[in-house]
């Protein structure tokens, strides 16, 4: 603890330290909420940060609301690199999207490398498995020290050629790599671990807390303040299975009155067609009264206090998921599907109701369960509340964050100085 707080003050003598960090959208996801919240709560003594976009959207916005830098550089989107044949059909990789793909990289690496040039950072942390890629290769031609914040579950698809070559570039290009679940960490297993941190995300607790008054959300999307809301707040995209949810509900609605489903997030960086999907079956179940899509909300603290119960659905990688954490941290008793990543922050039976994955009909008895016993609701509530406060304050995660970060970024000195770092003045790429 000494050597880490000698290290801070040496920092807070010295000159800030440069951070860039290379975002793989502007979009909205938990990936992009997880850069805003860590940056707005570092310690502006000792970092100064850049945001690096590829085009203008809610992260850049946000971020410059927040007072923190932002630099656009615009490059060529990446395509798919798998493709599938009939609906139901496996995906097969797609030999033309790589190609495209690594002509993308080449030119993503040459804007970037002359912007951190310019720059001369300190340190690049790169959030997306593009920017993992461009963003490494750009800061180790030049020397710089890069650390990968990986939030994205690898696919295994394609006899797990894509993790394959992940890992292999992962072994060499970062100087550190942070993951926010222990499956990511696995699938990395050739990397040295030493180079490897699991640091899970975190919330603000006085932000997300459960005496918030949620009435004016129900009167806004028309839920009567006296019924029972199951919610879900999350990106509508498949994985994240709120088909589960809305199959489920259409037996709880069966059996319980004055009960309603509240659907809460966008398809973002989908089509619409999943969300067009859940809307037409709502119809089909006759449910479109009781069931409600709230969409895209900036208000989400509010939002979960208008709920009695947080029905978590993803049925795959979901690591360290903000939207967990803040329901959790909001005091809402859960009901989720049982994956890993739910099982890593939350103890069945104590913090949350596990449910078998992919059954409705499961879902749907354990949120009746919750919804007609008062006693079990509150005892999971209080213990989500307490856990969320102990282990996932924004405060804890920021401070995990830093000092990975200062790590990677600052030599331990023999004098009570910060060395540059060195690069190479003769050294120039292209444009």
């Amino acid at each position: 603890m000494a050597s880490e707080l000698s290290s801070f003050q040496r920092v807070r003598n010295a000159a800030r330290l440069t951070t860039v960090f290379v975002e793989s959208t502007a979009a909205m996801g938990g990936v992009q909420f997880s850069t805003l919240y860590l940056l707005q709560h570092l310690d502006s003594v000792v970092w100064d940060a850049v945001v690096v976009c590829p085009e203008e959207g809610d992260l850049s916005e946000a971020c410059r609301r927040s007072g923190i830098a932002v630099q656009i550089l615009r490059r060529p989107r990446v395509r798919s690199t798998s493709f599938r044949i009939g609906r139901n059909a496996a995906r097969l990789p797609n030999p033309i999207a790589w190609v495209w793909n690594l002509w993308a990289t080449l030119v993503a690496v040459r804007r970037l490398a002359r912007f951190l040039k310019q720059k001369k950072p300190d340190l690049v942390v790169t959030k997306g498995l593009f920017s993992h890629f461009y963003g490494g290769l750009a800061a180790h031609r030049l020397g710089i020290p890069c650390v990968w914040h990986v939030q994205d579950f690898i696919s295994e698809r394609s006899w797990k050629i894509y993790q394959r070559l992940f890992g292999q570039v992962a072994r060499w290009l970062p100087d550190h790599i942070i993951v926010d679940g222990a499956c990511i960490s696995r699938q990395l297993h050739r990397t040295q671990q030493n180079q490897i941190s699991i640091i899970h995300n975190g919330v603000d607790t006085k932000h997300f807390r459960p005496d918030i008054n949620g009435e004016g959300i129900r009167r806004e999307v028309g839920i009567p303040l006296d019924a029972m809301v199951i919610g879900h707040v999350g990106r509508m995209t498949p994985w994240k299975g709120q088909h589960y949810l809305l199959e489920a509900f259409a037996l709880i609605a069966a059996v319980i009155p004055n009960v309603y489903l509240l659907f809460v997030g966008a398809p973002v960086f989908d089509n619409d067609a999943y969300q067009r999907r859940l809307v037409n079956r709502t119809s089909q179940l006759g449910l479109s009264d009781l069931v409600k899509f709230a969409g895209y909300r900036h208000d989400i603290p509010f939002v979960l206090a208008a709920m009695d119960v947080f029905a978590f659905t993803s049925l795959e990688k979901d690591t360290s998921p903000l939207a967990l954490l803040s329901a959790m941290s909001s005091g809402l008793p859960i009901v989720a599907f049982d994956i890993e990543g739910v099982r890593e922050l939350m103890k069945a039976d104590e913090q949350f109701l596990a449910v078998p994955l992919n059954r409705s009909d499961a879902l749907a008895e354990s949120l009746i369960r919750l919804l007609t016993d008062e006693r079990l609701r509150r005892r999971l509530s209080a213990s989500a509340r307490q856990h969320a406060e102990a282990e996932y304050s924004l405060q804890q995660h920021v401070c995990r964050m830093e000092k990975v970060l200062l790590a990677a970024s600052v030599t331990e000195p023999a004098v009570p100085e910060i060395p540059a770092v060195s690069r190479d003045p003769e050294f120039d790429i292209q444009a």
